[in-house]
């Protein structure tokens, strides 16, 4: 069986229980930190590595505009074959105007995702934002903002104009979090999601406890009230001259007496080739 690292599965868990936030599609990450220059290009070369089985490699090319901002990321299978795409505009290299993601889906063929957001011409805040699937509005919501220019409101909608959901935003600075609330339209709570305020610092989901590198790279993720005995995950990297990692490798462990790590086994390993601005 092919297991995951503690926040993917998370997520997916997350995920499967409820649709994204639409509102998490403005506020999601859409910069990579780099501990020198400014990325330029990230190839990255993953494979999955499961015992008797052969590695069955895939690769994911990013490219990033001077800002910091990712413009375009494309995915491929083990034989070059291009599986997704996905590519962003920006109002200044900065403000987020358009997302537009393709994917292939085995039976329906290749599927079109596109987001589009809407600001206000004076302030220059968020006002709209709009999903559409397959060239059609599946979702729109409009937005307000807090005095610090913060969206702390968005009212869904739905393709026929209904009202579906309320989204709410909290953010609580002193643990780099924005937790959304979304209830449906007769009030009652649907469900909450958490996404960090700066993608670029460290941000940790409240099931899971981590352990760092003296770089602030993770080293080990545990369930937070994990137990000795208990499996968590290892992480192992190399580094170029800038300081950003080029290997990563992740390990499935036991957790040994005063948290010590036992029984490495290898499950993941992505390489990177970079480039900079």
């Amino acid at each position: 069986m092919i297991r995951y690292s503690l926040g993917l599965i998370l997520s997916i868990l997350t995920l499967c229980s409820y649709a994204q936030p639409l509102v998490s599609y403005y506020i999601g990450s859409r910069s990579e930190a780099s501990r020198g220059q400014r990325f330029k290009t990230i190839e990255e070369s993953s494979e999955v590595i499961i015992k008797g089985v052969a590695p069955i490699p895939y690769k994911v090319v990013k490219e990033f505009n001077p800002q910091g901002n990712i413009v375009s990321s494309i995915s491929y299978n083990s034989a070059g074959g291009k599986t997704a795409e996905t590519r962003w505009e920006y109002i200044d290299g900065v403000k987020l105007k358009q997302k537009h993601h393709r994917y292939f889906a085995n039976i329906a063929g290749w599927r079109e995702e596109v987001v589009n957001v809407e600001y206000d011409q004076d302030k220059f805040l968020p006002i709209k934002i709009e999903l559409l699937k397959e060239g059609k509005v599946f979702q729109s919501a409009s937005l307000t903002s807090d005095s610090l220019g913060r969206i702390e409101l968005a009212e869904v909608y739905g393709s026929t104009g209904a009202h579906i959901t309320t989204e709410k935003l909290i953010y609580i600075v002193q643990s780099n979090m924005i937790r959304v609330m979304v209830y449906r339209a007769n009030g009652q709570f649907h469900g909450s999601w958490t996404y960090p305020m700066d993608p670029n610092k460290e941000f940790n989901f409240e099931s899971v406890a981590r352990q760092y590198y003296p770089n602030g790279d993770v080293m080990v993720e545990t369930l937070t009230n994990s137990m000795q005995g208990d499996q968590a995950y290892f992480y192992e990297y190399q580094y170029d001259s800038q300081g950003n990692w080029i290997a990563k490798e992740t390990y499935q462990v036991t957790i040994g007496r005063n948290n010590s790590i036992r029984n490495k086994k290898i499950e993941h390993r992505i390489t990177r080739k970079i480039s900079y601005y």
